[in-house]
């Protein structure tokens, strides 16, 4: 037996117990689910078989954007919500969101409600709303300009020709080119462009992250303390940890391939 194929918990009997966190990838074939513990990365398996487009966590709850329905996690795994086909799922202060077919709606009392109607969203991130025309502000779905959004977090938003960081009323380019992923938790901010590079913002400047692979980031999100989780596009698994989280005390990121197709985000819950 490999060491890949022993479970976190039974390395943790030689050693300091450390929190364990599930993070989920969503892929063409499905939703996976890995098992992370002090920066090592354990195993994972297929928790759901579905044509994943877009995955969120909060609160304990996994939110997944199908074809067919928005997925919720339970107890028994995941469960459809309805709505229909979505592109894109996302949580703000007041729960579920989701968007899909020209429809944004509120999934409140087991109900989807309406918000409004916006074409070709692509992201969802606490009140922003990231489409092919541009950043919207939720619930109002008011349009805030920029074009070719790929994805939104608190503040900013990643485009095709740049990555934009709301300033007042206006959006000021802070790195310039193709980006695909950006994620702020209000502490930490990352971006990952279209060269295979991921960014941190450190002390105002942007920094490239020393990964240990050389593969286009496709999504970016954060876990217990100061863990942050990415993944790529070929389905290698990300995870950042302090030096003090670590049982060997040494910090930094750690990668494990999935072997899974077409990924398209990662959450934890």
């Amino acid at each position: 037996m490999s060491d890949d194929d022993i479970s976190l918990s039974e390395k943790r009997m030689y050693g300091e117990t450390r929190p364990e966190t599930h993070a989920y990838v969503s892929s063409g074939l499905g939703v996976t689910r890995v098992e992370t513990a002090g920066g090592q990365i354990g195993r994972f398996s297929l928790a759901e078989r579905c044509s994943a487009r877009d995955i969120a966590g909060s609160s304990g709850e996994i939110a997944v954007a199908t074809d067919e329905s928005v997925l919720v996690s339970t107890d028994d795994g995941f469960a459809p919500a309805g709505f229909g086909s979505a592109t894109a799922v996302g949580y703000d202060d007041d729960g579920l969101l989701a968007a899909g077919s020209g429809r944004v709606a509120r999934y409140a009392d087991g109900e989807w409600v309406d918000l409004g109607s916006i074409e070709g969203v692509r992201a969802i991130d606490g009140d922003l709303l990231g489409a092919a025309d541009g950043v919207y502000r939720l619930p109002d779905c008011e349009r805030l300009g920029l074009a070719d959004v790929r994805d939104v977090a608190p503040g900013y938003a990643a485009t095709a020709d740049g990555l934009y960081r709301r300033d007042g009323d206006d959006w000021a380019e802070v790195r310039s080119g193709a980006h695909g992923a950006v994620a702020s938790d209000g502490q930490r901010t990352h971006a990952a462009d279209d060269e295979d590079a991921l960014y941190e913002l450190v002390d105002g400047e942007w920094r490239e992250c020393d990964l240990p692979v050389r593969e286009r980031v496709v999504d970016v999100t954060y876990g217990r303390a100061d863990d942050a989780y990415a993944v790529t596009e070929n389905g290698t698994v990300l995870v950042e940890t302090t030096d003090e989280a670590t049982a060997d005390g040494r910090g930094g990121w750690r990668q494990r391939s999935l072997g899974v197709p077409d990924v398209t985000g990662i959450a934890v819950a």
